[in-house]
């Protein structure tokens, strides 16, 4: 059987630049096997394109905002995206 792969754009916002964040979000990405890629935006948030299955999807954006100490995110925006059909999740500098 083969599984349900989508892809979510998140944005994050709060203080979420120079905590970590994007570092902290990768390692956690990583960790459930999910791909895509993690950058800061000029208006001070932390956008994301993850792709992976829709239950790991939904966890990932959860315990990102409950867990990545010291980041607080304040609030987060999430909508379907394209997928990119990426091979792995990365940190855009």
């Amino acid at each position: 059987m083969s599984r349900l792969i989508v892809s979510r754009r998140v944005k994050f916002y709060g203080e979420v630049q120079g905590v970590n964040f994007r570092r902290n979000f990768a390692a956690l990405a990583n960790s459930l096997k999910l791909k895509g890629w993690v950058k800061n935006l000029s208006d001070g948030s932390v956008e994301a394109h993850i792709e992976g299955e829709p239950q790991v999807i939904q966890s990932m954006i959860h315990r990102s905002c409950t867990e990545l100490f010291p980041a607080k995110v304040e609030k987060f925006q999430s909508q379907e995206d394209e997928l990119e059909d990426l091979y792995e999740f990365v940190v855009i500098r």
